[in-house]
């Protein structure tokens, strides 16, 4: 069996660490996750885990970056095949069952958010990420537009931003009852129908002066 240099020792090192806090993440929440625990569970020491981590916060953001461009990749696949009409809602409804796919994903990036919200450095880290994912969503909203015909009446990223908020906001309320907004796929269909409120059939161009003469 070939030997693994130190860099790929390093690499499969990481990798299996940040499986490991993937699972204690999502068993245990933010808060209740320690590194000692996700060391014991990637069955590495403590010291293996700060070999390739500065902390628990730098531990969760780097499985937040790679789930979205995991997402954002997926979800531009999606976006381009989407044609016809009806594209934003199915969608809408891909970025739901992505959720449902990781139950309490999205509860954790909100427990992650609070607080990262009251401690500046984290603040700005996690902006970055979260721009990344407005970016993403924004692309793919304006080309599943643009299949049917259709413009933002708004900027795009107002209206990935509209839809995160939303999204996040049915986490909570489904949080609280697992049937608020009359389960997840009405309430997906109600997020598709309030960003399809704010999606135009684009203006006509003007006729060109004279362009009606024989």
């Amino acid at each position: 069996m070939k030997r693994l240099s130190r860099a790929e020792q390093g690499e499969r090192n990481r990798a299996l660490v940040l499986d490991a806090a993937r699972r204690v993440f999502l068993a245990r929440g933010y808060y209740g996750a320690t590194l000692e625990q996700i060391a014991d569970e990637a069955g590495f020491s403590k010291g293996v885990v700060y070999s390739q981590f500065d902390s628990k916060a730098d531990l969760f953001l780097a499985l937040l970056e790679a789930r979205i461009s995991e997402r954002a990749a997926e979800n531009a696949r999606l976006a381009e095949t989407l044609a016809g009409g009806g594209g934003l809602p199915a969608l809408v409804e891909h970025l739901a069952a992505g959720d449902r796919d990781t139950p309490g994903w999205a509860l954790l990036v909100i427990e992650f958010r609070v607080h990262a919200a009251r401690d500046p450095v984290l603040g700005r880290r996690y902006a970055a990420a979260h721009a990344r994912t407005v970016e993403a969503l924004a692309g793919a909203l304006m080309t599943v537009g643009a299949h049917d015909g259709q413009a933002p009446a708004i900027e795009p990223s107002r209206l990935a931003e509209l839809a995160l908020a939303l999204s996040f906001g049915v986490t909570l309320e489904e949080a609280a009852s697992p049937d608020a907004l009359g389960g997840p796929l009405p309430a997906a269909r109600l997020v598709a129908q309030v960003l399809q409120a704010l999606l135009t059939a684009p203006a006509a161009p003007a006729p060109v002066a004279g362009s009606d003469r024989p």
